[in-house]
């Protein structure tokens, strides 16, 4: 029998360790919030794990700074070195906090993204008379994405006994997404109704293409504003370099003479 490999012996228990023991010290509601978050970006590593890997950047960036300091005056650090060792172990500990919540951004806006397509193709296939729960498992299997592994994991729960609108409530609240939540609560109250399912979809997914409309155009309006801070800090001081720079050098030359 081969032996597992040292990083399952010895560096997933110590990590496993770091992380509950971080676990114990860190505020029940960040607990909560990190874990949200973790769900939201498609849970990319345990809570433990990223524990872990907050307390080895939070610990490793501060000792980086002090052995370059080190390296740099020969063993004899300044002073100004033991007090930037704080900011920087606080940064070690913001960069995979960052680092997540940029990744579950990113995954509910490729949800959000997917989300017309996703509508289109349920509304097709519940018109021509597939359940519900058989539109979902098709758009799972046909899409690909966030959307479609979420959907698989709704149809699971399902599966698994959950009701409907328990298992579209948790997914909406799983991912965040808040044109999803809109949608469970439509296909909630459509089913409580009586309302064409149909009817609902097609609806749904026209409001989600007014809405990515309207936030392109917004976008746009933004652009201006976003490119006044390149051109002030970068583009017009070389502006200013290139166009003054040869009359500088021309004054000085006539202040020499």
């Amino acid at each position: 029998m081969r032996e597992a490999p040292f990083a399952y012996r010895v560096l997933v228990p110590l990590a496993e360790g770091v992380g509950g023991l971080a676990l114990n010290l860190v505020p029940p509601t960040w607990v909560s919030r990190i874990r949200r978050r973790l769900i939201a970006a498609g849970q990319p590593m345990s809570l433990a794990a990223f524990l872990t890997m907050v307390v080895i950047t939070g610990t490793l960036a501060p000792l980086a700074l002090f052995a370059a300091a080190w390296a740099v005056t020969d063993g004899a650090p300044a002073a100004g070195v033991y007090l930037l060792m704080p900011v920087f172990a606080v940064l070690g500990v913001l960069l995979p906090l960052l680092w997540l919540l940029r990744r579950a951004k990113r995954r509910q806006l490729a949800i959000w993204k997917s989300l017309p397509d996703a509508f289109d193709l349920m509304t097709t296939c519940v018109e021509a008379g597939l359940g519900l729960d058989g539109a979902f498992r098709l758009v799972s299997e046909k899409l690909s994405g966030p959307i479609s592994a979420e959907f698989a994991e709704m149809l699971r729960e399902i599966g698994m006994g959950k009701a409907r609108r328990d298992a579209l409530s948790d997914m909406a609240e799983r991912t965040g997404v808040p044109d999803l939540q809109t949608f469970a609560h439509a296909i909630v109250q459509a089913e409580e109704l009586g309302t064409s399912l149909g009817a609902v979809l097609r609806v749904q997914a026209k409001q989600i293409r007014i809405r990515r409309t309207q936030r392109a155009e917004e976008e746009a309006r933004r652009a201006p504003i976003k490119m006044v801070f390149p051109l002030v800090f970068f583009i017009m001081p070389s502006l200013f370099v290139v166009i003054l720079g040869p009359l500088a050098i021309e004054v000085v030359e006539l202040l020499g003479e």
